[in-house]
């Protein structure tokens, strides 16, 4: 069903260039490129934000004035509430991290310069992606885009910068947010009638929104190497080109907001919620990833023998078959995730691994040169993007670090052999949750206090859940009862 992402020799960047321009370390280099910018592409506005817990963008629009004068190098505060609230900006009691007890503060809101560029489609706007500080000016460590950085940094503390690409898959529908909203979300009509995954035909018929999707994504430097109808009626997948980690991350966020944001433009609603309906595959993704060494030389390519990965690639792929069952939480981050995985449905749902092979959780794909990688298959739609990275990325460099070894690879069906091996992945948020609390390898390569708090979050996701009467619920048992 998913073809992977195609990769080449040269890694996708952004301008103005790899090397991060730094307002704080550079402020007469920072001042004049976004003097510049602002100027030559007749700025009035910068669409300034960051990625919260959930994996939602969050942030304001602040004044191209304001951007130049300040805000570039000294960020703009905004209330912690951001990591506070849940979805639905529901404040969550008896978070250790903030709340009534803290007076809910400011924290600070910094651009990364690196990540500024045009807003498609938006005439006089900019985009710029930041990271969140607390009030001792140090990078927020429950944060998920500082999660990855620091992972990131770990990578290149041992001689490798980490490689990434993410492909989604999301359902269309008709109808605007608003409208289906007015609905209760009921009786919702996709956009196609059926399943015709691949079909060329179809794909015709929605290239007025893929087509614009495409465009305006590789305006903002982010590029879609294919696109194409899924197995669902309404649902689509498409494969982001590979670059280094953080911006692997950056794109996916900036790719599901920008589906989103076409979608409604256009009378439709876009969903990248994980599994939507009983009889129809769910929405997975998944995550390529790879390293490169310092020198730009793919670490997991293996010349002597391009059937498998190289010893590091091996050990990489071992860390994370090792940490799935720790790391589900992270990769299935609501209680809806757990549909997606249940029955076999094209998802990684266990601990194992094998050569491309679609029914295990990580896929290998070894190769002589750069395309050598491994695929993460357990991730949903509906996981942060950075969290997912971030989850494959320390479980793999733990792997490296220790030397782990793969068990052996499944040949043929997964699905079939999860019970007798007991290698399944936890089942509910609930049991994933657990595990991700006592995980030794969690609180030594996130923190203790990321792990508390994302324990904290999930678990009030987990009570919303259990206190709500369901539809199921009442059409089951109203009468019969």
């Amino acid at each position: 069903m998913k073809e992977g992402n195609t990769v080449n020799n040269e890694v996708q960047t952004l301008e103005p260039s790899a090397e991060e321009i730094n307002a704080a370390e550079r402020p007469e280099e920072a001042q004049k490129f976004v003097e510049d910018f602002i100027r030559d592409n007749d700025i009035n506005v910068v669409k300034m934000g960051s990625v919260d817990l959930d994996g939602v963008w969050r942030g304001k629009r602040v004044s191209a004035d304001y951007f130049l004068s300040a805000a570039h190098k000294a960020g703009s505060n905004i209330c912690n509430i951001l990591f506070g609230w849940d979805l639905l900006d529901e404040p969550i009691p008896d978070l250790t991290y903030t709340g009534m007890h803290t007076g809910y503060p400011d924290i600070n809101l910094r651009p990364e310069l690196s990540t500024l560029r045009l807003a498609a489609d938006e005439p006089g706007a900019a985009v710029v992606i930041g990271d969140f500080y607390d009030k001792t000016g140090q990078p927020l460590s429950i944060a998920p885009r500082t999660i990855l950085k620091k992972l990131v940094e770990r990578a290149r503390s041992i001689g490798y910068e980490p490689i990434a690409a993410y492909e989604f898959e999301f359902y269309l529908f008709e109808g605007t947010p608003r409208e289906n909203a007015r609905k209760g979300w009921r009786d919702l009509e996709p956009y196609s009638v059926g399943c015709h995954t691949y079909s060329v035909y179809r794909d015709t018929g929605s290239e007025f929104l893929l087509g614009k999707i495409r465009r305006r994504l590789a305006e903002m430097g982010v590029f879609i190497e294919a696109s194409n109808s899924e197995n669902g009626p309404g649902q689509f997948e498409v494969n982001i080109h590979y670059s280094d980690a953080v911006n692997a991350a950056d794109s996916a966020l900036i790719l599901k907001h920008t589906v989103k944001e076409v979608a409604a433009e256009h009378g439709y609603t876009a969903s990248f919620m994980a599994k939507i309906n009983n009889e129809h595959a769910g929405s997975s993704g998944h995550v390529h990833q790879s390293l490169n060494r310092l020198d730009g030389s793919p670490a997991f390519a293996n010349e002597a023998d391009p059937s498998s990965l190289s010893a590091v690639g091996m050990n990489y792929l071992a860390g994370i078959v090792d940490a799935a069952k720790d790391f589900t939480a992270l990769y299935l981050p609501t209680v809806n995730s757990y549909k997606r995985i249940e029955g076999g449905q094209w998802a990684g749902s266990s601990a194992t691994w094998g050569f491309d092979n679609r029914t295990v959780a990580v896929r290998s794909i070894p190769a002589a040169g750069s395309a050598a990688r491994v695929e993460n298959r357990v991730p949903g739609a509906d996981a942060n993007p950075y969290l997912a990275i971030a989850g494959g990325l320390a479980a793999g460099l733990n792997g490296v670090e220790k030397g782990l070894t793969a068990p052996s690879p499944v040949e043929g069906n997964a699905y079939a052999i999860q019970g007798e091996d007991n290698v399944s992945l936890p089942e509910t948020l609930t049991k994933a949750v657990d595990l991700f609390e006592t995980s030794t390898v969690a609180r030594e390569l996130f923190g203790d206090e990321f792990v508390n708090h994302f324990t904290e979050t999930r678990r009030w996701e987990i009570k919303g859940y259990e206190t709500t009467v369901t539809d199921w619920e009442i059409q089951r048992y109203i009468e019969h009862i």
